[in-house]
């Protein structure tokens, strides 16, 4: 019974079920299909060093944890909901996003870009037709120059976002509480996952035999769905956003959609 399943509770336990689950899933999938025989590759400690030098930045305890065991796949993953896309959308797929995850070591001008890509694109609809103000920020200036100042000050001190997959990303350590991955299309950012225990759980989940085919009854069509009745994953499916603190990011998220649940929240 999937509902029997117990995770592990050590990071790196859980980090190194994750890659002996999904690589043992891939290497039974039919050799037609991209991702058959994928692998992970991690990385090293000193290669992790080097790149907090070379982006001035600092990997929080479980992204590095999560480097070094996972990082990144060998191969294209193929999401089985692209079944019905033409072999165009792939390729272009593929030319817009090198990896699945990013490599920090051959994505490098992908990681450059997006490291600026939170700044770049909410900046954007601050300055654009959307003319986005958060509250917090008080009355709206009069010029592009005080806008762009009044952001500026607020996103360097907001917890950096390090880009995971395509615009995707893990909120870097902000002291206790959860570190949610967010995704980020300028103000349009909502919360993918409240962990990256959670966010592997729904990504791989049919790897992980985490989900189900549930029967839509409206139009008669199964859809799969995360399987209920495993403990932390129900529990982190249910999380309230109201009642979790996530510094700084909570009013760009609650932006479009205030008081926005998500998962099993309705």
């Amino acid at each position: 019974m999937k509902s029997r399943i117990t995770f592990p509770q050590d990071l790196t336990d859980f980090l190194c079920w994750v890659k002996t689950t999904t690589e043992l899933a891939w290497s039974k999938v039919s050799p037609e299909e991209t991702i058959y025989g994928a692998r992970w590759l991690g990385l090293s400690d000193p290669e992790i060093d080097e790149l907090e030098l070379k982006y001035a930045i600092k990997f929080g305890y479980e992204h590095r944890a999560f480097l070094k065991i996972l990082h990144t796949i060998d191969k294209n993953y193929r999401d089985p909901d692209e079944d019905d896309e033409s072999d165009e959308e792939i390729v272009r797929k593929k030319q817009d996003q090198p990896s699945f995850f990013y490599n920090w070591i051959t994505d490098a001008s992908w990681i450059e870009r997006r490291l600026n890509w939170p700044y770049e694109t909410i900046l954007g609809d601050i300055l654009g037709v959307n003319r986005v103000w958060l509250l917090s920020w008080g009355s709206r200036p009069e010029t592009d120059a005080e806008k762009i100042q009044v952001f500026s000050a607020w996103y360097n001190k907001a917890p950096r976002l390090l880009p995971v997959t395509a615009h995707t990303f893990l909120m870097a350590d902000a002291g206790a509480g959860l570190k949610p991955l967010l995704s980020v299309c300028g103000a349009d950012t909502i919360v993918m996952a409240w962990s990256l225990r959670h966010y592997l759980m729904r990504t791989f989940a049919r790897e992980l035999e985490l989900q189900e085919l549930v029967l839509d009854e409206e139009d008669g069509q199964y859809y799969a769905q995360i399987v209920e009745g495993i403990p932390e994953l129900d529990g982190l499916e249910t999380i309230r956003q109201e009642d979790v603190d996530i510094p700084y990011w909570k009013e760009v998220i609650n932006y479009w959609l205030p008081r926005w649940q998500g998962f099993r929240v309705s």
